[in-house]
């Protein structure tokens, strides 16, 4: 990393805590420190003293956001276009060799420094976590959100991933911004692994299990658990729900998500969610007893990466 690299903190809300957590990133030194900048929503209460106290802060707008010319998820709000303001920061400031992207909720158990560094020899174009391909987690929600009016990539290339953390390089946005000003729209877990891939760009999964991740790496900065759903479990220290108050005990890993006590699931609703994701994985274990009980090897395993 150098001045070459930024790193995009991605907000919609602020409280003590988070502010902790971005100065942790301001505070990184050294000829390979990215520049930090707080990607902040305007509607964020407190914008205007905030975009006041750090001199790196890009305001983004939900209007001004729509009016980029991409097409949008009919029906969904910016919560679901989180590359947008990644976008829009790229537009004005288009020099920088690669991006990270964090968003607020992401907590790292160990230095940052080391984190980051550890890509820095790696020319890969998109560097995400729990990357993997249509057959592995067929049921997953946004798979249909990908489109284009005229052209089509075959569902069995489709490839997803996790982007709440990421590091993507230059050319892999101007070639999606080109890709979405030309038509393609989706939801930014599906659009950019598939197109990117598509393209003939590189990726590359920074822990986990999964086919896109060197041997070295795996389960090295994070676990998730895989399943039909991609709704990635429990046991894993990146998950999407339910919300964590703080990160967890393991050293060195990514936790997802962590959340300011407000806005964590109240305990009904966590019980929903533990629920439902126990009864996929008892459905999904008895899917693959049967498979295995005539001679199938599957290409998803309900029993991947745990570790909480």
């Amino acid at each position: 990393m150098s001045a070459s690299c930024a790193l995009l903190w991605l907000t919609h809300v602020w409280a003590p805590e988070l502010a902790v957590e971005f100065e942790k990133l301001c505070s990184l030194k050294g000829p390979d420190a990215p520049d930090v900048w707080l990607l902040l929503d305007s509607r964020t209460t407190g914008a205007t003293s905030l975009a006041e106290r750090y001199p790196r802060c890009h305001v983004f707008e939900e209007k001004r956001l729509f009016q980029l010319p991409y097409p949008r998820l009919e029906g969904h709000g910016t919560i679901n276009h989180p590359h947008f303001p990644v976008f829009d920061f790229f537009l004005s400031h288009g020099n920088y060799d690669n991006y990270w992207v964090i968003e607020y909720d992401v907590r790292y158990t160990g230095r940052w420094e080391t984190l980051l560094s550890s890509f820095q020899s790696y020319d890969h174009d998109l560097v995400t976590s729990h990357i993997r391909r249509y057959a592995q987690e067929p049921d997953w929600f946004w798979w249909t959100t990908l489109h284009h009016p005229s052209k089509v990539i075959v569902r069995d290339k489709y490839v997803r991933s996790f982007n709440v953390i990421y590091r993507i390089s230059n050319g892999a946005l101007e070639f999606m911004h080109q890709a979405q000003s030309d038509g393609w729209r989706g939801y930014p877990e599906v659009s950019f692994p598939t197109l990117l891939l598509d393209g003939g760009f590189r990726l590359l999964d920074f822990g986990g299990n999964g086919e896109f991740t060197l041997p070295e790496y795996r389960n090295r900065f994070y676990t998730t658990r895989s399943s039909r759903s991609g709704n990635l479990g429990l046991f894993g220290t990146m998950r999407y729900r339910p919300s964590r108050a703080r990160a967890g005990m393991r050293e060195n890993k990514i936790y997802h998500p962590v959340k300011p006590e407000g806005m964590i699931e109240p305990p009904v609703e966590k019980l929903k969610i533990v629920g439902r994701w126990a009864l996929e994985a008892i459905a999904g274990g008895v899917i693959l007893r049967n498979r295995n009980k005539i001679g199938f090897s599957g290409v998803w395993d309900v029993r991947e990466s745990s570790g909480i």
